[in-house]
C-alpha cells in the first residue's frame, strides 16, 4: 500500500513537471520564430524517454526471450525411465523435506535418493531475469525436463532499487497470467518424479 502510494506520488510530480517542460517547449519555440507545437512535441519527447525509455526494448527482448528460450521441454519420460532403470524405483522414498543447497547463482532441491530440482538464475539485457528449471537424475546426469521462464526480476514489494518501481517493465512469466500451462507441466513432472515410488504398481 505505501509503495503504491510512493509510485502514484512520483508518477503525479512527474507529469507536473512534463506539463511545464512543454508548456517552456512551446514558448521558447515561439520565441526563436518555430511553431509552438514543434517545441512542445520536443519536450514531450524527451521527457517520455527520461523515464520510459525502456518500455519498447525491454518488452521486445522479453518477447524474444521467451519465443526463443522459454517454455517446457520432456527430453524423457517417467515410463522410459524406468524402462532403462529395473528395480531402481523400489529404492526411492520421497524426502517430506527437501534437502535445499545454494553456490552462487544455483540452488538444488533433492527430491530422493535419486533426482534433484535445479534451478538457475541468470540476468540478461535490461535486467531481464532469466529462470532455468530442471529436474536431474543425478546418477546420469541426464535433464529428464526442463521449464525456462523469463521476468522482469523486481521486487516490488520489497524494492531495492528505482528499478524496482518501474510497474511499466513489470512482467512476472512468459506465460499469461492464470495460464501457466507449460509451468504447471513441470511441477506435475516433478511431483512424479519425487513421488516416484508410489507408481510402482503403474
Amino acid at each position: 500500500m505505501v509503495v503504491g502510494f510512493i509510485i502514484l506520488a512520483g508518477l503525479i510530480v512527474y507529469l507536473i513537471i512534463s506539463i511545464v517542460m512543454i508548456i517552456f517547449g512551446v514558448r521558447h519555440a515561439r520565441k526563436k520564430g518555430f511553431p509552438g507545437w514543434k517545441g512542445g512535441v520536443l519536450a514531450a519527447v524527451v521527457m517520455y524517454l527520461l523515464m520510459f525509455w525502456d518500455f519498447i526494448p525491454f518488452h521486445i527482448a522479453h518477447k524474444y526471450y521467451c519465443s526463443t528460450e522459454g517454455g517446457f521441454t520432456l527430453n524423457k519420460t517417467l515410463e522410459d525411465w524406468k524402462q532403462e532403470n529395473p528395480g531402481v524405483v523400489e529404492t526411492l522414498t520421497h524426502k517430506k523435506v527437501s534437502d535445499h543447497t545454494k553456490e552462487g547463482n544455483k540452488e538444488r532441491y533433492r527430491l530422493n535418493q535419486r533426482f534433484v530440482w535445479e534451478i538457475v538464475t541468470t540476468r540478461h539485457f535490461l535486467g531481464i531475469r532469466k529462470s532455468d528449471n530442471r529436474v536431474i537424475d543425478i546418477g546420469t546426469g541426464d535433464i529428464l525436463t526442463q521449464y525456462v521462464d523469463f521476468s522482469s526480476g523486481q521486487s516490488s514489494l520489497e524494492p531495492d532499487e528505482f528499478r524496482d518501481f518501474k510497474f511499466w517493465i513489470y512482467t512476472n512469466s512468459c506465460e499469461p497470467d492464470g495460464k501457466k500451462i507449460d509451468r504447471g507441466r513441470y511441477y506435475d513432472y516433478k511431483y512424479r518424479i519425487k513421488h516416484i515410488e508410489e507408481s510402482t504398481n503403474d
